[in-house]
């Protein structure tokens, strides 16, 4: 799904040292959302307000495209992560300078390739006794597939699945009671090691078809010779303990600024006294 994008880019003569990208969320609703989807600094560069002055000039532009709210976590199908890793203290700092507000927290949860059982013969068989079908997605599927998911899962999903489907780098397992798809999961969609989106129809959930479909997806990782693999924006969390051996590895705050809230009159620095 195309969006409006923007970028800066800050340069010292001729080389560049910090751009910053972001795109404008679909009008909805509620207000309009606009992302920042990237912030970079040269190492050498750091710590002189380039950074703040890309995020301030791309934060201007989407509002000029009408979005009342900026927002740094994941969008869309490709991304790079789900929010600011909260190890990550300059990017949280600068962040929370910049007047933006923590709106929630991710975690990623890995599994370990080489120790998690991954076969899925006996399941499959359950499934199939009970009219379920589950198999490797495949070029017929690129429409169909879309159609029957649409009522049913957001649309950065279904972009998600059709990016799978279309890119050839991962994969997606599907399955289907009859001719409608009633499962879902892929992998690769923005890195090999990485699993996602998953998802069972609501109706035929308990039955082990999340169960199946992932760790097929987690074998053919593990064919192409990856040791772990990660689940990005996990949950529920006991689901990915109990079933694969899934541990958090990395948490993420998500952040938001809203444009049309009254501003505050105290810079950063006086706060500092108030703390």
């Amino acid at each position: 799904m195309l969006r409006p994008h923007v970028g800066l880019v800050a340069a010292a003569g001729p080389r560049l040292v910090g751009a910053c990208f972001g795109a404008a969320g679909p009008a909805g609703r509620g207000p309009r959302t606009g992302f920042i989807d990237l912030l970079v600094v040269d190492r050498g560069a750091r710590r002189q307000g380039i950074g703040a002055r890309l995020a301030a000039g791309v934060q201007e532009r989407l509002a000029a495209s009408g979005c009342q709210v900026i927002a740094v976590r994941g969008h869309g199908v490709h991304y790079a992560w789900p929010g600011i890793d909260v190890g990550y203290t300059a990017a949280i700092c600068m962040a929370e300078d910049l007047g933006f507000r923590r709106a929630g927290c991710e975690v990623d949860m890995r599994v370990d390739l080489r120790a998690v059982p991954l076969d899925t013969a006996l399941a499959g068989e359950r499934l199939r006794a009970a009219g379920i079908l589950v198999r490797r997605a495949g070029a017929a599927d690129d429409g169909p597939l879309q159609a029957s998911l649409a009522g049913t899962w957001i649309p950065d999903w279904i972009g998600a699945l059709t990016a799978a489907l279309r890119g050839g780098r991962g994969g997606l397992h599907i399955a289907l009671h009859g001719q409608r798809y009633v499962g879902f999961c892929a992998w690769g969609v923005n890195r090999l090691h990485e699993i996602g989106p998953l998802g069972t129809a609501p109706d035929l959930r308990g039955l082990g078809i999340g169960a199946t479909l992932i760790k097929r997806c987690l074998a053919d990782q593990r064919d192409r010779g990856l040791a772990a693999a990660d689940l990005g924006w996990a949950g529920p969390l006991s689901y990915f303990s109990s079933t694969l051996n899934a541990v958090i590895s990395r948490t993420y705050w998500q952040y938001e600024k809203d444009l049309t809230a009254p501003r505050e009159t105290a810079s950063w620095q006086d706060k500092i006294g108030l703390i």
